[in-house]
Parts: C-alpha cells; structure tokens; sequence
C-alpha cells in the first residue's frame, strides 16, 4: 500500500479517529517516505484533545481503526509522550494527515 492510499484511507476514517478523541494525526516513518518494506508496519503520531481522557483502549482503538482501513499494523504514539530528543530525520518522515 503506497503513501497515498495510506493517507486516503485513513482520512475516510477520520470520524472515527477523532470520535476517540484525537485532534491531528500523523503518519511518520517509513511509511511516510518510500523507503519501506512490504511488511513494514504504518507509524503513526496523534494528538489528543485537550479535555479528552484518554486511556490505552482507546489509542488501542486508533490503531484498530487503521489496521481494518488499511490491512496493514499500525503503531500510534501520543505527541506528549514521545521522547523530547526525537526529532524526524527530514520533512519527508512526517505526513499530517489531519
């Protein structure tokens, strides 16, 4: 599944991501650039609504969201919870998504 087709079925399903309480939502990694293999898993970055509570079942539910729209593994992290030293190696390994 390439890049866009990626970024288009997410984006069919936004409702429903944000319905978890997701405010913006990022493909980062491989799968945002081209340097990816056919079992590569889809990385994704969110932001979480600021009055939402958020627990590990709905980030849980996220990556479901993705797997069934995409047929691929998804990882999400929550932005506040990465590392503050992370930084993309280049504009390409980030794609907002919405």
């Amino acid at each position: 599944m390439t890049r866009d087709e990626i970024v288009a079925a997410i984006g069919k399903n936004a409702d429903a991501i944000k319905g978890k309480g997701v405010s913006k939502l990022a493909l980062l990694g491989s799968r945002a650039g081209e340097d990816y293999g056919a079992n590569s898993e889809i990385d994704i970055l969110i932001e979480i609504e600021p009055d939402i509570s958020f627990s590990l079942l709905n980030l849980i539910d996220v990556e479901h969201i993705i797997e069934d729209a995409t047929g691929l593994q998804a990882q999400a992290t929550v932005r506040r919870s990465m590392s503050p030293g992370f930084v993309p190696h280049s504009a390409d390994d980030i794609v907002e998504i919405f």
